[in-house]
């Protein structure tokens, strides 16, 4: 079990979102890098995954975040699992600190030939990582195409909706 440091819930900076009702804006570039991975993945025959980066704003309605980068390091998957190489966990967070935000706003996979939904081992991962937080779950389908995003709330899937946003 890990040990909790603080308790103390960090101030996040006010900006008013750009679309009410809207908790995640993802920039076009991390859309495109999460995709090119899962279809790598997909023509090895793997699940990928990653982390999505960016910052947490804080307006009226409450935490939003806005995803700018992604981080990854070398992987152990299957057709039908993934995680992060143990052994390579230093240059995963070497990858966070490359970012130019600095906050883990949710994480990304792949599901090859499956679709996207969070199977029950998803949804443990998720809540074992943000609880029920600001925190969101990309599943990418590159057989299809297909992207779907998620949160968990009281170990209940939901599906979240994303605003597509320009690089800045």
């Amino acid at each position: 079990m890990p040990k909790i440091i603080s308790t103390k819930k960090m101030e996040r900076q006010y900006r008013k979102r750009s679309v009410s009702g809207v908790r995640l804006f993802m920039c076009e570039s991390v859309i495109s890098t999460m995709a090119a991975h899962a279809d790598i993945g997909f023509a090895d025959e793997k699940e990928v995954m990653g982390l999505i980066i960016g910052t947490i704003y804080n307006d009226e309605e409450g935490e939003y975040s806005v995803a700018d980068g992604t981080a990854t390091t070398k992987l152990d998957s299957t057709n039908v699992s993934v995680r992060f190489d143990p052994d390579a966990l230093e240059d995963l967070f070497l990858s966070i600190d490359e970012n130019k935000s600095g906050d883990v706003v949710g994480w990304y996979h792949s599901h090859p030939g499956f679709g996207c939904y969070l199977s029950d081992t998803d949804v443990k991962t998720h809540s074992d990582i943000f609880g029920d937080g600001i925190g969101f779950s990309v599943v990418i389908d590159p057989s299809d195409e297909t992207l779907m995003v998620f949160t968990v709330k009281d170990g209940v899937t939901q599906k979240v909706h994303m605003i597509v946003s320009e690089d800045s």
